[in-house]
This record gives C-alpha cells, structure tokens and sequence, in this order.
C-alpha cells in the first residue's frame, strides 16, 4: 500500500485489492451494525460466517436474497479501491430491497463515485492528540501532546501480516440504511475511540 506521505505503493499490485479490514476496524463497526454477510472477501479474510469471493461475483448477487432470513440483513463490504462506483451502486439498489450495507472507503469526496446524495451516513475516521508527561530530562513532570494520525495500516494479502505503512488516504464508512429518511448525517470517530470498541468484547 502507498504510505501516508502519498509514494507510489511498493506492494504486489496483483494483491493490492484484496487488502483485509484490520479486524478491530471490523469489530468496532460491527457491534453497531450486526453484520450478516461480508461482500467482497476471501476465503482465508473473511469476516462474517456468510461471504461473497470475486468467484462469486458479488455485484451479481441479490443480497436480500441471500439474508432473506435474517430480521435485518446487513452486509460489510471493503471493496476493491481501484473501481468503488459499482458497489455504491450495488448498495444502493439492495438499500431499496431493505438491506443495509456500508462500505469502508477512501473518503474521495472528488470522486464520481461519490454517494453524497444516496448514502445515509458517512463517518470519518480522525486523528487524536494523545497525552503523556516527560519523565525526563528539562521538561520532566510536565504535560506531553503528541498528534497521533487517524490511517488505517491494513493487512497484506500476499503475507497476512500488517502493513508497514497506513493508507495514503483518509477513511471512512459509507451507511446504505434503507430506515433512514432526510439527508446524509455526516459526521467522525477518533480513531483511539475506534480502537478500544474494537478491542473490547
């Protein structure tokens, strides 16, 4: 993945859209949202008992379909970041089928495939400033602030392990909530916040 100083990106461009969701990302939305079915994965990534591969192709699937069962079917979807456009379009027809879904994605508001009009939420992941005292030395005793980035560093599908680098990108989640009425509610999460609902059980 490119680093957060935006250079070109050094991993193995045929595994760069498979990237996996760090599970603590998945977990903190996951305790709001109850997800049923992960929409773009793999077999070794895969974060819900339910999922769809690129074999599959979920973009053909009928997601209502699939969770007809379920009293209110929601689906995790990490899409492929090199073409958004048809998921957003994916979400917003099963959004109408009474499917909720969101997408974890660059937070490209430039972009086409942008879904200011049709999504009902979006939630930024931001940076927090994290506290601490010098131990040492001529400051010792008194107040350290220290701006920690709100990047996500995802796990390589290559090796399975973390990357290095986060994301040269900001992140967010895009709700597809066929409840919601009015205009899109945009708003953020610190990413320490995302973190400890990720981590606790």
């Amino acid at each position: 993945m490119a680093n957060v100083n935006n250079h070109k990106s050094k991993s193995n461009k045929a595994f760069r859209d498979f990237t996996q969701t760090p599970k603590w990302v998945f977990n903190a939305f996951n305790k709001t949202y109850q997800y049923n079915l992960d929409g773009a994965a793999l077999p070794i990534s895969a974060l819900c008992e339910k999922y769809l591969t690129p074999k599959q192709d979920s973009l053909k699937v009928d997601w209502s379909k699939l969770l007809k069962t379920e009293k209110q079917p929601s689906v995790w979807i990490n899409p492929p970041y090199s073409n958004i456009l048809p998921w957003v379009q994916q979400s917003i027809k099963q959004q109408q089928k009474g499917v909720l879904s969101t997408l974890f994605v660059p937070h490209e508001n430039r972009a086409q495939w942008w879904p200011i009009e049709s999504a009902s939420k979006i939630i930024d992941i931001v940076g927090y400033y994290e506290y601490s005292t010098y131990k040492s030395g001529p400051r010792k005793g008194t107040e350290r602030k220290r701006w920690v980035s709100g990047g996500i560093k995802f796990v390589n599908a290559q090796t399975g392990l973390e990357e290095k680098n986060e994301l040269n990108k900001a992140m967010c989640l895009i709700v597809f909530d066929p409840n919601h009425t009015g205009e899109c509610i945009q708003t953020y999460i610190k990413k320490n916040q995302l973190m400890m609902l990720g981590n606790t059980k």
